[in-house]
This record gives C-alpha cells, structure tokens and sequence, in this order.
C-alpha cells in the first residue's frame, strides 16, 4: 500500500482502519481477544461536538463517565489480548466549580476487572485553567492496565530513567485540530513501550487521530473510531499528508 492511503488490514474477516460511529457499536464488531494495544483519551465533559454530548455538561459528565464509560470499559477488557496493554489517559473535571477528578473510575467495577500496571502522571508546562479560585491543572494522569500478567514494557536501556513513571512533555501543538489534541510525542512513546512492529493499536475515541498517526509512523496496524465525521475527514487529511 502506498504511504498516505487510509491503511486497512483484515483479521479473521474484520477490517481495520477507520471507522465512523458509535465506539461501543463499533467495538462490538471486533472479536474477542484480538487488539494488541489500546491507547485513548475519551471526550473530556466540556467538549462540545464530541458527539456524545447530550446537551447539558453535568449530566454530560455523569452519564459519558458512568454508565456509558462502564460498556467502553467492558467492551476493551474483551477484545484485548491477554498480552495486550490498555492506556487510558483521563484529566479532571468540573461540576458547579468544583473540581472532580479521575481517581472515581478507579470504584467501577469494569475498570477493577483490569490490572492497574502503572500509575502515569503526564506533566507538562502552563495550564488551560484561567480561573483563581483554585492551583492551575498542569497535569494529566495516565493509566497502563492489563488483563493479565503476560505483559512486556519495551524500552531502551540507553534511556535516563526509561521506566519513569512522571512524564515530562509539553503540551504545546502548532496546529490545533480538537479541542483536546494529545502531542504526538505522548501517543507515540506510549506505543513505543506497548507494542511492536505489525501490532494492532486501537483508539475508540480518535479525535483527531493523533494516535492513529503515531501508529502508522511506527509501523503498527491500527484501527480509529470516531463519531464525528468532521474529525474522521481530518484524520484521512492528515494520513494523507
């Protein structure tokens, strides 16, 4: 396939590659036991045309993360492989002003059915908090869990500290494409430590597709699914770039 096709690969009869709609629908489509690695940041409660908005941030925030996050959860825990690997990036929250942060997931049973490997602090410089009524967020937690024990962290012994568990990369983008665009160079050292060459990377809410760039830069097979099909155009434009 020539560089800056929209990649697609078959297994078992299921494409792979991009897919618009619902992630839960979409995922249910997958077998069991199939994807090798799992990187996504779900739509933040404040993110207006994510699709999953119902209109009104509060219950927005309470029905994505609760209900609706309990069947993405679930759906994950199935298609990944034993060996596979699951990196959840989650950033705190509003409600009436006040601060509500990730730690709740960690009381749903969906998410107790996976093994919480690492506890990944993603700091970087300034914030997007302008108000005075609390410190400024200037970091995001990053959460590396599992099905099983048969894992295996890659990484480069030249590294200084490669296992660190406090990653410092800048949040800086030249070119905004989402609202809450992942750098590249958090998707990309993400895959890095958590797959090989050939192995399949999923994102059920690709955004913009950062990680399916990162994927397909470093030769992985990759699947994105996204609802907003403004932001599937984007990823396709930039596959093609």
């Amino acid at each position: 396939m020539e560089r800056g096709q929209v990649k697609m690969i078959k297994s078992d009869d299921r494409s792979f590659g991009i897919w618009t709609g619902d992630c839960v629908e979409k995922m249910q489509q997958i077998k069991d036991n199939s994807i090798d690695l799992v990187v996504t940041s779900p739509p933040y409660d404040n993110i207006e045309g994510s699709g999953y908005s119902k209109g009104n941030k509060d219950v927005l925030f309470l029905k994505l993360y609760s209900d609706f996050f309990d069947k993405v959860l679930n759906e994950i825990f199935r298609i990944l492989k034993p060996s596979g690997q699951f990196y959840l990036n989650l950033k705190s929250g509003t409600i009436n002003k006040s601060l509500v942060t990730p730690h709740w997931i960690e009381f749903m049973e969906s998410f107790k059915k996976f093994k919480l490997k690492s506890y990944i602090i993603w700091k970087y410089a300034g914030s997007f908090d302008s108000t005075k009524i609390r410190f400024h967020l200037d970091y995001e937690i990053i959460y590396h869990l599992s099905k099983t024990d048969d894992i295996k962290i890659n990484y480069d012994k030249t590294e200084k500290d490669p296992l660190t568990s406090v990653w410092y990369i800048p949040h800086f983008i030249k070119k905004r494409l989402h609202p809450v665009q992942m750098p590249i160079a958090v998707a990309s050292k993400i895959i890095k430590r958590g797959s090989k060459k050939g192995d399949i990377v999923l994102d059920p809410f690709a955004g913009s597709g950062t990680t399916i760039i990162a994927a397909s830069r470093l030769q992985r097979e990759f699947l994105g699914i996204e609802i907003n099909p403004k932001y599937v155009e984007i990823i396709k434009n930039r596959l093609n770039e």
